[in-house]
């Protein structure tokens, strides 16, 4: 029976077939008949190009036989693959279009995949696209199975709240990108809990080294990250996302949310990677388009929106761009460091920056304080942070802090002994031949009342001798950073 053409329209039953001819076939069941179509082991479907064939019931694929369609696989059911192993399908299309909820069965490969059915499908084992995945009318849903967009992969289609992949199980969709990529993808991504909305990642990477088999993948919950410090202003929705194969990586990320996911005030937002800690904050969001954004990521994990009204233990301010006009604050109960790493902090013209810490804030390379803005930190003496305005210490403006050395940029200063009851040395790790770094101290009431420069040295002893008990604040500055720590004295 090898290479006979069977047009199929009593019997669902295929046996050593091959379909070649360009014509438009409908596998179709009557009452009596089994109501699938069933590709037996050991033989082989081929649908050439140009053919178009319609499965009006389930197909299934058994282990040992084969699909291989050039033409397209029109399927009103279910399509399962029981070959044990990742089978790819053909070079063709295969297209759901049915009426009822469908779901893609067993490993398979498919060249071009297009949903066009508002009952959605749902993917039931790993499934791989390496062509075109074109979202017309319906979603897809992964549960806790995998979709992978092989490195030639594209979405096709308007993606929308009505034609996206559902993502908010184990499983996620995955891109695969060829070496050396540069440039953006955008994952069509959402939720259907309680209400189907859209909320795309969008990466656009400008560097990288992508191992063969690597991938980014994303997965997101439409609930408030589970972190008990994140309270007052946050988003209702987090993404996770994680990358195999891919090292020495850059990227940009977009996060679109919903208004309806906003608690509390959405001005008051910023885009921060909550695992693992310390927080990283980056951009603050975009309430006309509703936008999370964050540049220069060189790593991924869960991301969301929020501004805190519960101090983190410390927080890092990486790529932060203050606009004209705004007024805003940071804290962090130990220590905030600020830009560094290639990162920067931006405070333009007309906004006023407040720092606030309850031990240190380290303001490194890349921190630049444009003409009319302002930068103020201060370390609390009261554990009040953000909301105060207590005694700041004031950074002056068209201050930019120079390139250095990486393997300084941690633990730059050493105070010893603290606590103290009379003098403090301060240890540089920088070499003598840098230049002059300004030192002030403050009392508690922000009044200075010691200030000296340390020329090309790394080390030197100030008194505390005749101050009353209570805590200092040591500011540090050089050409190349900024510090502020505390010190008690008993």
């Amino acid at each position: 029976m090898n290479n006979q053409h069977y047009f199929l329209k009593a019997s669902a039953w295929l046996r050593n077939s091959s379909i070649l001819a360009s014509s438009f076939l409908c596998f179709s069941t009557p009452p009596s008949a089994v109501a699938e179509n069933v590709i037996s082991s050991g033989t082989t479907l081929k649908v050439m190009s140009g053919t178009s064939i319609v499965s009006v019931d389930n197909l299934i694929i058994k282990s040992g036989a084969t699909l291989n369609n050039a033409g397209t696989i029109i399927l009103k059911k279910n399509l399962t693959n029981e070959n044990t192993t990742p089978n790819i399908i053909g070079t063709g299309t295969a297209e759901f279009s049915g009426t009822v909820n469908q779901t893609i069965s067993g490993q398979n490969v498919i060249q071009n995949l297009k949903v066009n059915n508002a009952a959605g499908v749902t993917i039931g084992d790993n499934t791989t696209v390496n062509g075109i995945l074109t979202l017309t009318n319906g979603t897809i849903a992964l549960g806790s199975d995998n979709l992978l967009l092989g490195p030639l992969a594209t979405i096709a289609g308007v993606p929308s709240a009505s034609a996206m992949i559902i993502v908010t199980e184990a499983g996620q969709l995955r891109k695969e990108f060829q070496s050396g990529f540069t440039g953006s993808f955008t994952f069509p991504v959402g939720d259907d809990t309680g209400t189907s909305e859209y909320s795309p990642v969008t990466l656009t990477f400008t560097g990288g080294t992508f191992a063969a088999g690597n991938y980014v993948g994303v997965n997101l919950v439409n609930d408030k990250y589970p972190d008990a410090n994140i309270t007052g202003n946050y988003l209702k929705r987090y993404w996770t996302l994680t990358q195999s194969g891919i090292t020495g990586f850059s990227c940009n990320a977009t996060f679109q949310y919903l208004l309806s996911d906003v608690t509390g005030t959405e001005s008051k937002l910023s885009c921060v990677r909550v695992n693992p800690a310390p927080w990283t904050t980056y951009a603050l969001t975009n309430t006309a388009s509703h936008i999370l954004s964050a540049t220069g990521i060189t790593s991924f994990s869960a991301f969301t929106g929020l501004k805190s009204t519960t101090t983190p233990t410390n927080q890092v301010l990486a790529n932060v761009d203050i606009p004209n006009g705004t007024t805003t604050c940071y804290d962090a109960t130990q220590i905030l460091t600020v830009a560094g790493n290639g990162t920067t902090f931006l405070v333009e013209n007309n906004s006023n920056v407040t720092l606030v810490a309850g031990n240190k804030i380290s303001m490194l390379y890349g921190t630049k304080v444009f003409s009319g803005g302002y930068l103020l930190g201060r370390i609390t003496t009261t554990s009040i942070y953000c909301g105060s305005t207590a005694n700041p210490l004031v950074e002056n403006p068209e201050k930019e802090l120079l390139s250095m050395d990486e393997n300084q940029k941690s633990q730059w200063i050493k105070i010893y002994p603290n606590p103290t009851t009379d003098y403090i040395i301060l240890e540089l790790n920088q070499d003598s031949d840098s230049p002059a770094t300004y030192v002030a101290i403050y009392n508690m009431n922000g009044k200075s009342i010691l200030s000296q420069s340390m020329n090309r040295e790394n080390k030197r002893q100030f008194s505390l001798s005749g101050q009353p008990v209570g805590i200092y604040m040591v500011h540090v500055r050089s050409n190349e950073r900024s510090e502020i720590a505390k010190v008690v004295k008993n």
